[in-house]
């Protein structure tokens, strides 16, 4: 579920904004039944987001974490993981990098860290756009594909609007 200032009313809030953004640019300023649903489809809230996530081969479980608090703002799933104590641990984990990557004059950015279990795979993908935000998902290593999950995430990301 999600954090105060963060629930699923805020989140849904957002998208009549954004429709009405998509058909403020057409010529005229006509709004569009087209356009409004070609926007659409093309964003989520943080709820749809995660819940797109889980549709990822072998998802357990997965998390937006915003990682300069440590507040896990949603999750779905688990797949008997506490994804508050995963948000909170991987937290530190994504500080650590920055921290690393400031301390050798690295001028870049994380697109993602993997964590490879013996029977899991665990994702931290900073987000570009929310850039104190992380996605994090949990999946059994039998039954995922790496790139397929990492090139989901980027796409998913992609279409997350808070």
């Amino acid at each position: 579920m999600f954090a105060a200032g963060y629930g699923a009313s805020s989140t849904h809030n957002v998208l009549p904004s954004i429709l009405l953004q998509g058909a403020w640019i057409q010529p005229n300023h006509t709004r569009s039944a087209e356009m409004s649903i070609a926007v659409a489809e093309k964003t989520m809230a943080a709820d749809q987001c995660l819940k797109a996530v889980m549709q990822i081969n072998g998802a357990l479980g997965a998390a937006l974490v915003d990682w300069r608090s440590g507040l896990c703002l949603g999750t779905e799933g688990g797949g008997g993981l506490d994804l508050n104590i995963a948000a909170a641990g991987n937290t530190e984990v994504v500080r650590a990098k920055l921290n690393t990557m400031k301390a050798l004059g690295l001028n870049d950015e994380i697109e993602d860290i993997l964590i490879t279990l013996g029977s899991q795979l665990h994702i931290i993908r900073p987000l570009r756009k929310y850039t104190n935000l992380f996605l994090y998902v949990a999946l059994t290593k039998a039954n995922a594909n790496l790139a397929t999950a990492r090139y989901k995430l980027e796409e998913i990301e992609s279409m997350l609007t808070m």
